[in-house]
Parts: C-alpha cells; sequence; structure tokens
C-alpha cells in the first residue's frame, strides 16, 4: 500500500508530458562562456640585444592598443638571462600588425592561436531573454506566490543578460601571452 501511494505521489509531482512549450528546445541551466576573448595567442621573440630590445617590444603592444594583464615588474623575467614574459590584451584588429613589428626586432614564428571558447549562440540566448521578461512582466501575481522559483527565474535571467553583453564584445580582443628571450 505504501509502495503505491508512494508511486501515486511521484508521478502526480513529476513534470507531465504536455510541459510549456517554453521549456521546448531549451535547456533552462546551461551556462555560456562570459570569457572576453574569443582566442588566446602564445609566442616566442628572440632578439639579440635583450636590454635595446625590450622598451621597443613595449612600445609596440602600447602602440598596437595592448594593455599588459598586470604590472610589468610581476612577470616571471631575468635581465640576466635575457628573458621576459608578458601577457597583453589586444585589439584583434592590431594584433597582426604588431607581429610585423615584433618581427622586426628579432625572429618570431607564428603564434599558436587556440579558441577560448565555444562560440555563444545569441540568438538562443536572445529567445531565453526574450521569453523570461515577457512571463515577469505578464505574470508577477503568480511568481509571487512562487519565490524560489522566481528567485531561480532571475538569477538565469542574470546570467543570460551578462552572456548576451559579453557576446557583444567578445572576439575584440585577443589575450597575448609573449616570450621575449635573448637569442
Amino acid at each position: 500500500m505504501t509502495i503505491v501511494l508512494l508511486a501515486a505521489f511521484l508521478a502526480s509531482s513529476a513534470p507531465s508530458a504536455a510541459t510549456p512549450a517554453a521549456r521546448a528546445g531549451n535547456y533552462w541551466f546551461k551556462t555560456y562562456s562570459t570569457a572576453p576573448f574569443k582566442e588566446f595567442w602564445s609566442a616566442e621573440l628572440s632578439v639579440t640585444d635583450f636590454a635595446l630590445s625590450m622598451p621597443k617590444v613595449l612600445t609596440a603592444i602600447e602602440r598596437a592598443g595592448g594593455k599588459l594583464t598586470q604590472p610589468l615588474r610581476n612577470f616571471a623575467s631575468s635581465s640576466k638571462d635575457g628573458f621576459q614574459q608578458l601577457s597583453f590584451a589586444l585589439p584583434r584588429a592590431g594584433a597582426k600588425s604588431l607581429l610585423k613589428t615584433l618581427r622586426r626586432l628579432g625572429e618570431m614564428p607564428d603564434p599558436v592561436v587556440r579558441p577560448a571558447s565555444a562560440p555563444i549562440p545569441v540568438d538562443e540566448v536572445k529567445a531565453k531573454i526574450a521569453l523570461l521578461m515577457k512571463e515577469r512582466s505578464e505574470h508577477p501575481e503568480a511568481l509571487a506566490k512562487v519565490p524560489a522559483t522566481s528567485a531561480a527565474a532571475e538569477e538565469i535571467l542574470e546570467h543570460l543578460l551578462m552572456v548576451d553583453s559579453v557576446a557583444g564584445h567578445a572576439g575584440a580582443e585577443v589575450l597575448f601571452d609573449l616570450q621575449v628571450k635573448r637569442k
């Protein structure tokens, strides 16, 4: 008897096959990348005169619109061994011209380019935002009766709005890791 009652309870509380169309095809707890970079670039520049070349490298990065990810003194370096590690964000448009400039200072093979994350499905994100906003504005009384569900929907909406904002800027910059070393 207990098993029958438990089964009946679980069947009545389980989502029905006729769930709202809002769920069809959407996984609401899907997380999307919010990485501001579309690609990561890594390269090594070999220079003849390390002390003379480093200021030129930093100037070239700055002129191309690059910004170090941390203060220069925090990067691994050795003036004795002629080595400097750099990491900087760079507008994608200026990356190719920076490569040309750096190659004038020394030897540098093509950088290794890796994607940062999967592309954001902008249409899917915008559709979810529109549906959540519509239901929020059309059914405030119903949402007030289910505060936990309302809070979960707000968190999902907050994430989706952040992803939509990032999607508009993602790919505009690359994260470039550069090692400058003496030959």
